[in-house]
């Protein structure tokens, strides 16, 4: 599906990978997603930022330099940014002592991609090559952000961090706010219409929506 929406672009995506689930950092609690609500927030334009304007949040656009002296001075209040180790490595949790995980709002990728027609020059086992090697960088991505995230969370509860843990019942509601805005979306084309229908069935094959 990648390659189709790809195609107008010339362009092929010969892997993609993500590198873990995103966690929040904040310095007021963010038990559930009424929390949310009144607290200003650094976080990307777009599907993001709509999600928490719905929660009641205050949508601030900062670039990733200015979060920590932001989340310091009160400038905001909470961030997106990465993962618990990646945010534990920029001293996020020296300002803000709050996080929750596993993350419920962002599953970030990135593609390795290239020209069509540059790809199409190339020998079969070239081809190959490169496509196990996104494989590898995919999966070695995974799991070593998972690892470094079960460390980084283990030392930030003995350094005074909360981590909340969201309920099942707390993220299915906050799934069911994030479907509304994938609706919108669906209705952009049927490109957009095609690719919402995908997630959902996944998520529903997961038992994550109904």
């Amino acid at each position: 599906m990648l390659n189709e929406m790809y195609k107008p672009y010339n362009a092929y995506a010969v892997g993609w990978m993500f590198w873990g689930i995103e966690s929040m950092v904040s310095t007021k609690p963010i038990r559930r997603m009424e929390d949310y609500k009144g607290l200003k927030m650094r976080v990307p334009q777009g599907m993001t930022a709509m999600l928490f304007q719905k929660l009641g949040a205050s949508v601030v656009v900062l670039p990733g330099g200015e979060v920590y002296s932001a989340l310091d001075k009160g400038v905001i209040n909470t961030s997106d940014w990465a993962s618990p180790s990646m945010n534990q490595r920029m001293g996020f949790f020296q300002v803000a002592k709050y996080t929750n995980y596993p993350g419920f709002h962002s599953m970030p990728m990135a593609s390795f991609s290239v020209n069509i027609n540059e790809w199409n020059k190339l020998p079969d086992d070239i081809k190959q090559i490169l496509k196990t090697a996104c494989r590898e960088w995919a999966w070695d991505s995974v799991e070593r952000i998972a690892i470094d995230d079960i460390r980084a969370l283990k030392e930030m509860k003995g350094q005074g961090v909360t981590v909340h843990v969201w309920s099942k019942e707390d993220l299915k509601r906050v799934r069911a706010v994030s479907m509304e805005i994938w609706d919108e979306f669906a209705k952009k084309s049927p490109m957009a219409k095609k690719v919402v229908d995908s997630q959902k069935a996944w998520l529903r094959e997961l038992k994550l929506i109904d």
